[in-house]
């Protein structure tokens, strides 16, 4: 059975509830309709920039894929446009309406609940947004560490009490460098594994966050509150799927990432990936530049 590579984490989740690699652009691509303020030029450690746009450019003729971001005047995203530019489609879009301090509504279906550092704890979503009334209902429950970063997240299906699937991040020098998800509600039988690398010498500030096991959507990932995000940019991440059945490995991703671009504040303008599409990781894939809404 051939399996599109961006689908078969949830291919391998499905197993339990209820193979060919690919090197292309992700099935649900990526946007732009305009882009950010770039970071400045010059040394100014007061400048506070987010994520405005991620453009994908993996062709001589522009922007394949891009993802942008829109912002309120608290600097919360209020909306995410994903758009395909060679086929001139529209392939994702969100609207974020703040209900008060720790509830945010997406649409009748979806909502995030904030704790008081503006940290996603909950994401209530589907399984299958085209078809919801017939979808499994998920809970994504995220907990983080005394030093903010993410480092538990658990995933309910249809009220379960307790959870279908765990993810369990690890961190060396406050980097995420390991990641396994299990089945905790199969006996914890292994479903992804991942180990990342990043490039010590260098130094970043609030760039995409690198979680290797995003099934709930990388573009939530890439601009909403996880925690806190990488101090250096990555270099390699080795992702490893097994059928939580068998035990038996299969698939193994592993992508390289360089000749980056970086400012002189430490906001990353733009780099490059090589090898396999992490899916957690979409947002980034071949040559992809980074746009900036500074204040």
């Amino acid at each position: 059975m051939k399996i599109n590579k961006f689908n078969i984490l949830i291919f391998v989740l499905l197993l339990l509830v209820s193979c060919s690699k690919t090197k292309s652009t992700p099935p649900d691509g990526n946007v732009p309709v305009g882009v950010g303020n770039g970071p400045d030029t010059t040394k100014n450690n007061n400048i506070v920039c987010a994520i405005a746009t991620i453009s994908q450019v993996n062709s001589s003729k522009g922007a394949e894929y891009s993802l942008t971001a829109t912002y309120n005047g608290n600097y919360d995203v209020t909306r995410i446009v994903i758009y395909d530019s060679v086929n001139k489609v529209k392939n994702f879009e969100a609207a974020f309406n703040y209900i008060n301090n720790d509830s945010v509504r997406i649409d009748q279906y979806q909502y995030l609940i904030l704790d008081e550092k503006g940290r996603v704890i909950r994401f209530v979503t589907k399984s299958d947004l085209v078809t919801p009334q017939n979808s499994d209902n998920y809970i994504f429950e995220y907990k983080y560490n005394t030093k903010g970063y993410l480092i538990i997240k658990n995933l309910y299906i249809n009220g379960a009490t307790i959870p279908n699937f765990r993810t369990d991040y690890s961190y060396t020098n406050n980097q995420l460098t390991n990641c396994l998800m299990t089945a905790v509600s199969s006996g914890n039988l292994k479903v992804l594994e991942a180990a990342l690398v990043y490039d010590g010498s260098r130094s970043i500030k609030n760039w995409i966050y690198t979680f290797p096991d995003t099934m709930e959507g990388y573009m939530y990932l890439t601009v909403l509150n996880f925690g806190n995000r990488p101090v250096n940019p990555l270099k390699q991440v080795t992702t490893k799927i097994y059928n939580p059945l068998t035990g038996i490995l299969i698939d193994n991703w592993t992508t390289s990432y360089d000749n980056y671009v970086i400012d002189t504040n430490g906001y990353v303008l733009s780099g490059e990936s090589t090898g396999d599409l992490q899916q957690g990781i979409a947002s980034f894939y071949g040559k992809t530049n980074f746009y900036y809404l500074c204040h």
